[in-house]
């Protein structure tokens, strides 16, 4: 039987940072001046230091210019996210999701439905107007069910639903394979969330959480045919919130929330008889994790039974989230059909984040994630087991998929989906990138018009990607194992070095890399973690063999000196010296010359800085002393005249930020603001820059690609996160 999950609302992981901030702070990545990158964000100073003597200078004014057009790909759907996947058969499958949100901003404006034919390789993707669905089902390759949710706005005081829908208490029915839908049920207003599960005698169930007032919830199972035009039925009016149920042929289980107010409680129940008569089992042991928890409708739970007698449930809580970890994220296991129930300590990680559950035949599938407002990644852990759940091993890590949604492919295989990606693994457990196409999430370094480099994909943020026709298509030509690119640089095709880091909190690894052979293998070229050293926020050679590197954070989380490290003999010996004190926050470093370097700062205020040095580091001026507040500033300079910002700017306090680009042709003394045009840049996702010249380049912004022949004042997608088929 096929996993039915209700993936969590895609602004989680921004809710449970908890850092005392408003907005999301991007961090992104690029190219200085021939390619330096920016990577990892600086840790602040405990002691904001000193600005250099010649820094103290009056704000420079910052002239509004053009606005920057954005030409878009017919069909693109920009800021997408995916909500649920199902395979009626190895060959065809199904995603959802929706478009069009930000997050911290507006929910999602409009839902996909994609079919593939083709088990992945292609996909035709459907729009579904004003709805967005969050769980799909197809007991064949034609026949359909999603559960949905009109977009717009929640009333004051309301709880939304998942992805910041007002509610989901549709259910829609497709009779063509996706390419069409229509509302077959409204649950109701009193409705907080739905959930599908297949069903005796050709039937579907809907189970509907309801409402709760002083803890008394009105959930129900709801029952009808395949067949189109079919009218549901009340199955099981329920004594509290139906949170999950699943069938195993007329055996069926039910997961209830109930509670007086006070203290809420999670209940299993049973039926023998294709759900007409229910048994209360058991109630799971969640000792005093629910003792705080008045509202049981918002607890997320999955239900899961290999046989009569082997079942799982996982219990969920968003809202018991804080900096330690989810108090309430848990497994629970039961061996006699669910009469009693015990936590399964084995698939779970620290930290933990939503457990989303998966079961087919003898394999029980477990991927928990962390709460990223408390740890380091990876983000998400897949547990596997192949013996009906008595053992469980790490089947897979994933540093960039924030798994919401796991399941398994008939007849071998599996798939994962979280934010904007689907994952596949086959039957050898590899995995691979389905949807959207591959492209790159960090950095991008661009040798000339058609050929460039990526860093980062939607699963792996070691991955290094190839363009050869400018960024419209990319190929993956190898990974940097266990960490993750912060930087990259080629000055030739064959030529190249990145910097890489650590992803996850098992240690400091920092690390600069090279290839002689066009990113297919690499070596190592110098350790930065064995000397203290930071993370580089630039990588810039001028050969194969003579270039540097510029460590902002020193290496350190408090105050320390940054460093430039210089190489002629392509790594094999380096000279590192510290590079001075700068302003409160140093973000980013370009690189116009051996010894001349741009770095960006935001201060203790609302502005940000500029200053140069032109002795490698000796002494510092100050270019320019910006009125704007920002979270990231990238800089570039692919001229010595011509720069370009990138800066995630705060214009209204207390609301999201925005990106907006800023130019100079003065060497940096005075920059021209320009805010992008409709549709504009997702402040959820990072975003980075990369000029070949003063005219040409490119600008990603999470992995969709836009490109610019004039500078920066009109920019046209060439490889969008997805697109509509022809």
């Amino acid at each position: 039987m096929r996993s039915r999950v209700l993936v969590c609302t895609f602004a989680a992981i921004l809710l449970l940072g908890g850092c005392g901030t408003n907005a999301v702070h991007p961090s992104g990545a690029q190219k200085q001046s021939k390619s330096p990158t920016q990577g990892t964000t600086p840790k602040k100073p405990t002691q904001p230091p000193t600005t250099p003597s010649t820094g103290n200078a009056s704000p420079s004014r910052l002239a509004s210019g053009h606005p920057a057009s954005m030409q878009a790909l017919p069909g693109t759907l920009p800021g997408l996210t995916l909500t649920d996947a199902d395979f009626a058969t190895a060959q065809d499958g199904w995603i959802s999701g929706g478009y069009g949100g930000q997050i911290g901003g507006p929910s999602l404006s409009d839902g996909i439905v994609a079919r593939t034919t083709d088990g992945g390789g292609s996909w035709q993707v459907a729009r579904l107007p004003g709805l967005v669905p969050t769980q799909i089902l197809f007991p064949n390759a034609e026949t359909g069910f999603a559960v949905a949710g009109h977009v717009g706005e929640p009333t004051a005081g309301a709880i939304p639903g998942p992805f910041g829908l007002p509610e989901v208490n549709l259910v829609l029915r497709s009779g063509d394979g996706g390419r069409s839908w229509s509302t077959v049920l409204n649950a109701g207003s009193d409705v907080t969330g739905l959930s599908l599960t297949t069903a005796p005698s050709g039937k579907v169930w809907a189970a509907a959480s309801g409402s709760c007032s002083n803890g008394e919830c009105s959930g129900k199972i709801l029952s009808a045919s395949h067949e189109p035009g079919a009218s549901w039925s009340t199955l099981w009016t329920a004594p509290g919130a139906v949170l999950a149920v699943t069938t195993q042929g007329q055996q069926a289980w039910a997961v209830v929330g109930s509670g007086d107010g006070k203290v809420s409680t999670a209940q299993v129940y049973s039926s023998a008889d294709g759900g007409a008569h229910w048994t209360k089992l058991a109630t799971l042991p969640t000792g005093d994790e629910l003792s705080f928890f008045a509202d049981p409708s918002q607890l997320h739970s999955q239900v899961e039974f290999t046989d009569a007698q082997d079942g799982w449930v996982t219990l969920y809580s968003l809202q018991s989230c804080a900096m330690h970890g989810c108090g309430i994220s848990d497994v629970y296991r039961t061996t006699d059909g669910g009469r009693t129930w015990t936590k399964d300590t084995a698939p779970t990680v620290g930290c933990e984040f939503q457990p989303v559950l998966a079961a087919s035949g003898e394999e029980v599938a477990v991927a928990q994630g962390v709460n990223l407002g408390a740890c380091q990644g990876p983000e998400g852990t897949l547990f596997l087991s192949q013996d009906g759940g008595g053992a469980f091993h790490v089947a897979q890590r994933w540093q960039n998929l924030d798994v919401g949604a796991l399941g398994f492919v008939p007849g071998g295989g599996m798939w994962a989906l979280g934010g904007g990606a689907l994952a596949l693994a086959g039957v050898d457990g590899t995995w691979h990138q389905s949807f959207p196409a591959l492209a790159p999430v960090g950095s991008i370094d661009f040798v000339n018009a058609s050929d460039g480099f990526g860093a980062g994909d939607a699963l792996d943020p070691g991955a290094i990607l190839r363009t050869s026709d400018g960024g419209r298509t990319w190929q993956e030509i190898s990974t940097v194992p266990n960490l993750g690119v912060n930087a990259l640089d080629f000055p030739t095709l064959q030529d190249g070095y990145v910097s890489a880091g650590s992803v996850d909190a098992e240690g400091h690894v920092s690390e600069l890399l090279r290839t002689t052979n066009g990113g297919r293998t690499w070596t190592k070229a110098y350790d930065l973690s064995a000397g203290g050293g930071g993370v580089p926020v630039a990588v810039q050679f001028f050969s194969a063999s003579t270039g540097l590197f510029v460590d902002l954070e020193g290496g350190c989380y408090t105050s320390c000196t940054p460093e430039v490290g210089k190489t002629q003999d392509g790594g094999k010996t380096w000279r590192v010296s510290p590079l001075g004190t700068m302003p409160y926050y140093p973000q980013d470093a370009s690189v116009l010359g051996p010894d001349r370097y741009v770095v960006a700062s935001s201060t203790s205020g609302n502005a940000s800085w500029l200053g140069q040095t032109a002795d490698g580091g000796k002494t510092w001026t100050t270019l320019a002393t910006l009125p704007i507040q920002s979270a990231t500033l990238q800089t570039q300079f692919p001229t010595p005249e011509d720069g370009y910002m990138l800066a995630f700017v705060f214009k209204t306090p207390g609301q999201p930020g925005e990106y907006e680009l800023l130019t100079t042709s003065d060497r940096g003394k005075t920059w021209t603001q320009h805010a992008f045009t409709t549709p504009v840049l997702f402040g959820g996702t990072p975003a980075t820059i990369d000029f070949l010249d003063a005219k040409q380049g490119w600008l990603l912004n999470g992995s969709a690609l836009w490109s610019t022949q004039d500078g920066g004042l009109t920019w046209t997608e060439v490889h969008a996160l997805a697109e509509l088929e022809p």
